[in-house]
């Protein structure tokens, strides 16, 4: 007779394990196959729930659990920028993290399926970026965690470590450039040829370095007057794999063109006659020749490919900020990650000259692009979390201090942040993004009050300097200058030179964000008016222009919300300096034509309601103002004047949707 099999009874609740997995569950502690598995029995998840379910929650815990929320959405936000903070991605991204030996990153792929008897030890990922040598022992090519070649070199390894001591290795092949889609030296040549006499070259290049690079690293001196006196010397041992080298000559003579005039004696007469530079010419004639080696910058990608890209994106910040120069700096950018120069290296083969100038290269090109990016309302290239190189230092090779640089940098990183914030506004509560604008801010003025006075002497490098810092004080509150009145805000906040602004009480935060955009924006036109009487205003800057520009429009912005007169003086002061700044370029002119057209308008405005008020004026007063405004729309082009006309006569910028002032 058989023996009677065991019968396995089922439990009325299953231990956590088994009800993971799906199975039946015998009872008893440990059950049978906890037991059996070796593992932890417990019986602890459904209690949890019961008492969860028999839990009230009160409105005092919900409002708790919402303010950590809030404050958590905040610690991301710095910490990663650029994470997206919806329910499902930030799930995805929790069980995406490898906490005390827990299942990781594979869970999200493959579940509760993986047996529960694998090793997970023999998950971990062993991959990680490299950075080869190509050609020479400077230019590297970068490549990712979880690239193809990452992975065939993975493979590559492994099947070297199982041969035997006595099998040759696999050998394999490099990386390569296609040098077989090089245009030859005809480029070349015509780009040696157009360079000027010696003198000349030297004189250019002087005043590129006195005035044009000051807070960013653009190139060495060294080693360009090193590249230069070969080129004048010897161009003979000069060869297509040196056509980087070259550009950057030429972009450096073409921006030296741009900043020539400071030098001048007349050059205050000449800002304000409003003639054309002929040096423009031959600034231009550089460039040309410069742009025609971008085939062979490209394919070349070398630290000077990204250099050299970059000097030509600086020398049409000018002409083109949003067109021409965002692409060249664009170009710059994504050469740079294929030189694996967003990356901590690690490596010994490079000097620590050429690992500092990658890493000072980067930076000038990481936040000039991001600046650009943020103004002009473009998508930012690069996440931040991908880029974890060194920030700049000082050595004694490089005679360039970095103090500024890293001051110009950290006001990037404080630009983004604020972007974030701001980018939130149109799906959350705007007193919640308030709040936060409010507490970033409140930490850039402490890390601004805390800077070492040695950056803030008087020079032009160092004004720059608090030019950005007013930029991004304008950027943070003209967005809530034409925002519409609702219950929740108060009115936009009196002048500072109003008799009861003293005895007013404390502004709410947007009232506060916009009269510190008010004061940044006074403060950027003084500072622009003492470089005009100090060592004079570059037409050339971008962050001089723009910060006149940004000023003026906050400025009548402002006066168009309230109707308030208060900042006459100092618009006009600033219509007269970015008059001046206007020769750079035909977009210059054109954006300094709007703002002539806005501030036109605003004046008849305040003109219009004056007289509407009863106010007495006098009779040759007021012809001679007509006669000043029939003057300014005589000399206008006929667009213009078309777009001054509407302004006057139906008034529709007084009702700018939200936001669209980001844009103007």
């Amino acid at each position: 007779m058989e023996p009677k099999k065991e019968e396995r009874k089922r439990a009325i609740r299953a231990c956590d394990r088994c009800r993971k997995v799906k199975e039946k569950c015998e009872g008893g502690l440990p059950c049978r196959r906890c037991s059996y598995y070796r593992h932890v029995c417990e019986f602890s998840a459904a209690e949890d729930k019961a008492r969860a379910r028999r839990t009230r929650i009160s409105k005092a815990y919900v409002a708790e659990l919402t303010r950590r929320t809030l404050y958590m959405e905040r610690i991301l936000s710095k910490k990663w920028p650029g994470i997206s903070l919806e329910t499902e991605s930030l799930r995805v991204t929790a069980e995406s993290l490898d906490e005390g030996g827990e299942r990781g990153c594979l869970d999200t792929v493959v579940g509760d399926s993986l047996d529960e008897d694998e090793d997970e030890g023999e998950l971990s990922l062993e991959e990680e970026c490299t950075l080869d040598p190509v050609q020479d022992n400077v230019t590297r090519d970068y490549s990712g965690e979880f690239s193809y070649w990452n992975f065939s070199m993975r493979v590559k390894r492994h099947l070297d470590d199982r041969m035997s001591s006595t099998m040759q290795p696999t050998q394999v092949s490099g990386y390569w450039r296609a040098e077989q889609l090089r245009s030859g030296l005809s480029n070349l040549s015509a780009a040696i040829s157009c360079c000027p006499p010696r003198h000349i070259a030297d004189f250019l290049v002087s005043i590129f370095f006195k005035h044009a690079q000051t807070s960013y690293f653009l190139v060495d001196e060294t080693w360009f007057r090193a590249r230069m006196e070969l080129l004048y010397t010897d161009a003979a041992q000069l060869n297509p794999r040196d056509a980087s080298s070259i550009a950057v000559i030429l972009a450096v003579l073409a921006i030296g063109t741009q900043y020539a005039y400071l030098d001048s004696p007349q050059r205050t007469v000449r800002m304000k006659s409003g003639l054309a530079f002929s040096e423009d010419e031959l600034g231009t004639m550089f460039y040309q020749q410069a742009i025609k080696l971008l085939p062979e910058i490209i394919e070349l990608s070398s630290l000077e490919s990204v250099q050299a890209c970059l000097l030509v994106g600086v020398y049409t910040l000018p002409l083109d900020a949003s067109g021409l120069s965002y692409i060249y700096l664009n170009l710059a950018l994504r050469l740079a990650v294929q030189n694996g120069m967003h990356r901590r290296y690690t490596g010994t083969e490079l000097s620590n000259t050429i690992i500092e100038t990658r890493n000072r290269v980067w930076w000038s090109t990481y936040a000039l692009e991001r600046k650009i990016n943020i103004l002009h309302g473009r998508p930012l290239s690069i996440l931040r979390r991908d880029v974890d190189a060194d920030t700049p230092a000082n050595i004694p090779e490089l005679n360039q201090c970095v103090g500024q640089m890293n001051t110009s940098i950290q006001l990037v990183h404080y630009l983004e942040a604020f972007l974030n914030e701001m980018t939130s506004l149109r799906t959350k509560q705007i007193k919640n993004i308030l709040s936060n604008i409010t507490s970033t801010k409140e930490s850039l003025t402490s890390w601004w009050a805390s800077l070492p006075s040695t950056q803030l002497s008087p020079d032009r490098s160092t004004m720059h300097l608090q030019l950005e810092y007013c930029l991004v004080r304008l950027f943070i509150g003209r967005p809530f200058l034409l925002t519409r009145h609702t219950a929740e805000m108060d009115s936009p906040p009196a002048p500072a030179s109003s008799p009861s602004s003293s005895s007013a009480k404390r502004p709410s935060q947007r009232n506060a964000l916009i009269q510190d955009c008010i004061d940044a924006a006074l403060e950027a036109l003084d500072i622009c008016h003492s470089l005009r009487d100090g060592p004079g205003l570059a037409r050339a800057s971008y962050v001089e222009y723009s910060a006149c520009r940004a000023s003026l429009l906050v400025l009548i912005a402002y006066a168009i919300q309230t109707g308030s007169d208060a900042y006459r003086a100092c618009l006009s002061r600033g219509m007269g300096m970015i008059c001046e700044m206007s020769c750079a370029g035909d977009s210059a002119r054109s954006e300094v034509s709007l703002i002539e057209s806005l501030e036109g308008a605003l004046s008849r405005l305040h003109h219009a309601e004056g007289a509407g008020e009863g106010e007495s004026k006098n009779t040759y007063d007021s012809f001679k103002h007509w006669e000043r405004v029939w003057t300014e729309e005589s000399s206008r082009p006929a667009e213009e004047l078309n777009l001054a006309r509407v302004f006057d006569s139906d008034l529709s910028f007084l009702n700018f949707p939200d936001g669209d002032f980001l844009s103007v």
